[in-house]
């Protein structure tokens, strides 16, 4: 039996996004042992065979939105697994605030009949890692079923070859414009950030649907970058890179991360980077 099994929406190959950079950094290091190599299942291909055939492994759980209440029942009952946390999925929209402009109320999702299921989940993971400490502290808050011995901080986690590639950018010289990425998801508040930038004379460029490493390079080139998202990020890649590369940062409160120590300069924030798969990994020695 394969010793890790890793469970998710979505895989890089699916989507690059920065939850699903994360998730393949710790794929791509996980430790060799004598079992056999680390499998990768998707949600929506989990059935109780494969729950069967992966029982005696320890499950990474990433994101789950596409899982069926009943394999989590299944999963609560039969397996060994862990939760990487990438945003509020005990909330039926993953965001507060999203829940709050929808609803007109509060999230109450973890009070609801039908996510019952969801208080289970977390409640007999054996470790829940979170990418903010504000992130982990609503969590606690919002699902009583969490052992709080049983949390810890992860943040993004970065391959050895994307921070090499960052290294690699660091001297280029920068332009005078801030970034801004356009992106459909409503979280990242693009037209807020553009009005920002013209309401204080800010030069700015947009850019949107860039592959990753051209992104880089943009980013690299740039003075800054303006990012306000709408609701609650927990750990926004784009924000670490361009904190790694030297880039003003104009920011508000919903970047999660951002009044964190490891945050402070370029500098600290790429050495703490370097560590993340390791504190990840040391825990399942």
């Amino acid at each position: 039996m394969s010793s890790f099994v890793f469970l998710g929406d979505m895989f890089l190959e699916d989507f690059n996004g920065g939850a699903e950079r994360t998730s393949q950094s710790l794929i791509d290091t996980c430790p060799l042992t004598d079992g056999p190599s680390p499998v990768a299942i998707r949600c929506s291909q989990l059935n109780s065979d494969r729950i069967a055939q992966f029982k005696d492994a320890h499950w990474i759980i990433f994101n789950f939105s596409s899982l069926s209440s009943e394999n989590k029942l299944e999963i609560c009952k039969n397996l060994n697994y862990s939760i990487v946390e990438y945003d509020y999925k005990f909330c039926k929209y993953r965001s507060l605030e999203l829940h709050q402009r929808v609803e007109g109320v509060p999230c109450d999702c973890s009070t609801r009949e039908e996510n019952k299921i969801n208080l289970a989940f977390y409640g007999l993971a054996k470790k829940i890692w979170f990418m903010s400490s504000a992130q982990k502290d609503i969590c606690v808050k919002n699902v009583p079923s969490i052992n709080r011995e049983r949390v810890s901080v992860l943040s993004s986690v970065f391959s050895a070859g994307d921070l090499r590639f960052i290294d690699s950018l660091r001297d280029n010289p920068k332009e005078e414009t801030f970034l801004i990425v356009k992106t459909e998801s409503w979280i990242k508040n693009f037209e807020e950030c553009v009005r920002y930038a013209k309401e204080r004379g800010l030069k700015y460029e947009v850019v949107g649907n860039l592959p990753y490493h051209e992104l880089l390079i943009k980013l690299s080139c740039s003075k800054g970058l303006v990012f306000l998202p709408l609701g609650a990020d927990t750990c926004p890649r784009l924000v670490i890179e361009a904190q790694m590369m030297g880039c003003e940062l104009v920011l508000n409160e919903l970047v999660q991360h951002k009044d964190e120590e490891w945050f402070a300069t370029p500098e600290m924030c790429r050495k703490h980077m370097e560590t993340r798969h390791q504190e990840f990994w040391n825990f399942y020695e």
